[in-house]
């Protein structure tokens, strides 16, 4: 698995008027160049009349793939601009899509740089960022004895349970920050002097809100 990195967690979208042409910001979680191919279609289609529909997305794949479109803008203008945008905040698994209605005043290629990008960054600076962590999930097994007393430290140390199974013993599910695992499963041996069982189940990808 790869590391950490940031994404989107659902669509949004901006909309700012320079010198009279619209430019309306969109932004989308994406997994794969077909699913940004096809999001980028559906807005050309929607917008059939807008005078460019201009895109840049990153992939979190390894190699990191990325792409960027300037749709009949002046080379680099455009999609680059927006492009740098995404990288500059270390997004990925993110499309942006700038529609442009020319409100026929000419930006020139300054004005056309700073347009685009500012509304890719409008856009991600209204949308929701999420962390995936990357982390171990653990299956936590203790003595009824034992419950209060643990979830009281792992409460004040800031960890919360995922799943609670109360059978013949308590199981607890823990997602955990792989970095983080091995302090964690020492603060549970301190905690209940040892009498506990652990298994790592699985290691995945876990959203945290910013």
């Amino acid at each position: 698995m790869s590391s950490d990195y940031l994404t989107l967690n659902e669509p949004f979208e901006t909309e700012l008027e320079i010198k009279k042409s619209r430019f309306i910001g969109r932004v989308y979680p994406v997994k794969s160049e077909a699913e940004a191919d096809a999001i980028i279609a559906a807005n050309k289609k929607e917008h059939y009349k807008a005078t460019h529909v201009c895109s840049a997305w990153v992939l979190n794949t390894t190699p990191e793939r990325q792409k960027a479109s300037d749709d009949g803008e002046p080379s680099g203008t455009a999609g680059k601009p927006m492009l740098e945008v995404l990288k500059m905040r270390e997004l990925k698994d993110v499309l942006v899509v700038v529609i442009r209605y020319f409100g026929g005043i000419k930006l020139g290629a300054g004005g056309l740089i700073r347009a685009y990008s500012g509304s890719a960054a409008a856009a991600l600076d209204a949308a929701q960022i999420v962390k995936k962590q990357l982390s171990d999930i653990l299956s936590v097994t203790i003595d009824y004895t034992s419950y209060g007393g643990l979830m009281n430290v792992l409460s004040a140390a800031g960890y919360k349970t995922a799943r609670e199974d109360f059978g013949e013993k308590v199981t607890l599910e823990f997602e955990i920050e792989m970095a983080k695992t091995e302090a964690f499963v020492d603060l549970i041996r301190e905690t209940t002097n040892g009498r506990f069982e652990y298994e790592i189940l699985d290691q995945k990808f876990v959203d945290i809100f910013l």
